[in-house]
């Protein structure tokens, strides 16, 4: 067509058409958590520093940790209980708190984590089959179905539970309903395919399914490992299974502190050695 129409003896169809090209686009893996309840009669009130508020049925209860509480309704009774060994372990304190709402009105509690400027994030159990992985002491509310235990490490190698960022035993829940933990800065789910691997700074990682195979992988070369800040190993996390990542890990907050606190307290020696050197100078001038 192209060579007869140079030589003049064929016009161009008119109904010519440039097919359609198609390009295959694949589905998102990795999205923002929102701080959106699917649940009735839970809310998230701010995007920072959340409050979780739950309402509260007749005769319903909902268990959080100790020194939780920020507000609740004055038909709410709170009865502390111990809960065990496990829970100790897992990173929770000694004693956990019920709210139970024994009148016949509805009533309400409204909770915030114990970790500074921390959000709250809402984990489906029966999404997961009754039992997800997470960081110690990250569990903050939930149902009576809910319990934070103590779970091994479930690692790949020695190497990944002494180095992989999460200590040794590590928290688990297991029951049925959502659960409630705390986080810090953003939280993204990150849903890994079947031999799919994922790299994440070792403090990052908040929960992940039990389908999740932990491990470790060195930084690289002597000069990365003393100087690239994420240490000696990094945490990677192979597929099938869900991943839930911070991006404002406890740990990176208190190091962040810890810093400011050490440049201002030199910055204030500094100012204070200057004043007595100038006191001192106008002493020595009036001998």
């Amino acid at each position: 067509f192209l060579e007869a129409s140079k030589q003049g003896r064929m016009d161009p169809p008119n109904n010519y058409e440039v097919p359609p090209v198609t390009v295959a686009v694949p589905a998102p893996t990795m999205a923002v958590v929102q701080q959106v309840s699917d649940v009735p009669g839970v809310e998230f009130v701010g995007s920072r520093y959340t409050v979780l508020n739950k309402q509260l049925a007749p005769g319903e209860t909902f268990v959080a940790e100790a020194g939780a509480m920020l507000t609740m309704s004055s038909n709410i009774r709170m009865r502390a209980f111990f809960g065990g060994l496990r829970g100790v372990l897992s990173g929770e304190d000694v004693a956990r708190v019920r709210f139970v709402n024994a009148s016949h009105d509805v009533g309400y509690v409204g909770l915030t984590p114990n970790q500074p400027m921390a959000i709250v994030v809402a984990v489906d159990l029966d999404e997961y089959g009754g039992s997800v992985n997470a960081k110690r002491g990250a569990y903050v509310a939930g149902p009576e179905s809910i319990t934070p235990t103590a779970e091994i490490l479930p690692a790949n190698s020695c190497l990944a539970c002494c180095c992989g960022g999460m200590p040794p035993v590590i928290q688990s829940l297991r029951g049925y309903g959502v659960g409630y933990v705390a986080a810090g800065g953003t939280v993204v789910r990150k849903r890994l395919r079947r031999g799919e691997e994922i790299v994440v700074d070792t403090h990052s990682v908040l929960a992940f399914t039990n389908s999740v195979r932990y491990d470790v992988r060195r930084v690289g070369t002597c000069l990365a490992c003393c100087f690239g800040g994420e240490g000696c190993f990094i945490t990677v996390l192979g597929g099938p299974g869900d991943v839930y990542i911070q991006s404002m890990p406890y740990e990176k907050l208190v190091d962040f502190l810890v810093a400011s606190g050490s440049t201002s307290g030199t910055a204030e020696e500094k100012n204070h050695g200057r004043e007595g050197e100038g006191r001192g100078g106008g002493h020595h001038h009036r001998h």
